[in-house]
């Protein structure tokens, strides 16, 4: 892992997620990379125009990101590089730009509105939002959690046939290897099923992969998938989960909540998205 992405806009929840992802990058010896973005306000002529100069707010706002980096070279002489940037836009879409420009291995941020399901369901979360457009891993990290090495990493895995197909397993081995925990494989299903099958085949296939690695499974009968990996999660010593979000057409996202969503906003441990 040789570069890091961090999204910085100097709130505090910003602040722990960087405080996070800087022991990251010294356990990797990877190079960090902060980006501040400014978003353009939306004026409404009923309330009349803000004194708003865009120019002197990016300008303060790079000279505070370039203070920042120094104090953290200075700080933190172990890691290899840190990078600032600075733009202007809509901040999912700036940072998949960034992630594809620069050579990005890794993001980093935290989430605002935790633990609130007003905040969830009313405003949502740009790192949730980031999470589903970023093809590379993606860790949200809870407000006040701190690093620590991860011992133990869960990985929310459903009985998805494409799982034999795609790259979800190959990712997470090379993470569970990366980072030197033990992996603890979490299937969820409806109370009251019986596996097909399909489902068999999927759950065979899922172990004869993951034989090399260190690794126990969970068959956990639940209805409500969120509710039964937060009850996993906070009940055992987890110190990562791994879900991998659902690209799903709009009316299923009108009608179902995003496991992705409902995870990343009650999670107490970070929350690690990837793209099969």
């Amino acid at each position: 892992m040789n570069k890091i992405l961090v999204p910085c806009d100097f709130s505090e929840i910003s602040e722990n997620a960087l405080e996070y992802a800087v022991e990251l990058a010294k356990f990797f010896s990877s190079g960090l990379v902060l980006l501040h973005i400014d978003q353009i306000p939306v004026m409404s002529s009923e309330f009349g125009m803000t004194a708003y100069n865009l120019t002197d707010i990016v300008t303060d706002n790079k000279e505070l990101l370039h203070k920042k980096a120094e104090k953290l070279r200075l700080d933190q002489p172990s890691i290899a590089s840190i990078t600032c940037l600075c733009e202007t836009g809509n901040p999912t879409d700036i940072i998949n730009d960034c992630v594809d420009n620069h050579n990005i291995d890794c993001v980093v941020m935290g989430i605002s509105g935790h633990g609130s399901k007003f905040m969830k369901n009313v405003f949502g979360s740009t790192a949730v939002a980031v999470s589903k457009k970023v093809m590379i891993p993606t860790i949200i990290v809870p407000p006040g959690v701190k690093y620590k090495k991860v011992q133990n990493i869960a990985y929310a895995c459903d009985y998805d046939a494409q799982i034999e197909s795609n790259s979800s397993l190959v990712q997470v081995k090379y993470i569970n290897t990366l980072l030197g925990s033990n992996l603890q494989i979490l299937h969820v299903i409806p109370e009251n099923h019986e596996l097909n099958n399909k489902e068999s085949e999927v759950d065979n296939f899922v172990e004869h992969k993951l034989e090399n690695a260190t690794h126990k499974t969970y068959i956990i009968a639940e209805n409500n998938v969120s509710e039964a990996l937060l009850f996993f999660i906070s009940h055992h010593d987890i110190d990562m989960i791994i879900i991998e979000p659902k690209k799903h057409g709009f009316l299923h996202n009108v009608f179902y909540q995003s496991i992705t969503s409902e995870v990343a906003f009650f999670s107490p441990v970070p929350v690690l998205t990837i793209h099969g």
